[in-house]
């Protein structure tokens, strides 16, 4: 692909990295690209890692509509193309390039639907799940000792009749 940015003369204006990156290389990638566009070749693929980078950065995103992407685009919070269609990828792209005010529109979108994605709210959400498995727990456990309790009591009084 890099001989092809080349020959297109846009080498400069775009980064090919072929290696995993660390959490924070991923934020800055994806936080300096002006358009999140990823291409798989099916439908099967179930999650997209750097997908979630961009929603939760606000980003413009246009992509295949593999089960994540569908599901999370869904409502203009991205843009659909077929699998294996450069044409419509590159028609896309240059039509959201093309109007700031669409591609505004769709990073916010982007950007609020992810909100409740972020980390600390994840981390908020599983300790306000673990507070009420507790408190089911706790309650459970005095509802068995006041059950038990009345029964010991109603044994009592037939051994005493």
């Amino acid at each position: 692909m890099l001989w092809l940015a080349k020959k297109l003369g846009v080498e400069q204006q775009v980064l090919f990295i072929n290696r995993f990156v660390s959490p924070e290389e991923m934020a800055c990638l994806v936080g300096s690209a002006d358009i999140y566009i990823t291409s798989y070749c099916n439908e099967a693929q179930a999650v997209s890692g750097t997908l979630a980078y961009a929603l939760g950065a606000g980003k413009a995103i246009i992509s295949t509509p593999y089960w994540f992407a569908a599901e999370v685009l869904d409502q203009g919070r991205g843009k659909l193309v077929p699998f294996e269609n450069p044409a419509a990828l590159a028609t896309a792209t240059i039509a959201l390039l093309a109007n700031d005010e669409a591609r505004e529109a769709m990073r916010e979108r982007a950007y609020l639907y992810a909100r409740p994605m972020i980390w600390s709210r994840v981390a908020q959400s599983y300790m306000a799940a673990f507070r009420r498995a507790r408190a089911s727990r706790v309650e459970s456990v005095h509802m068995r000792i006041a059950v038990h309790a009345n029964a010991s009591d109603t044994e009592q009084r037939v051994v005493n009749a």
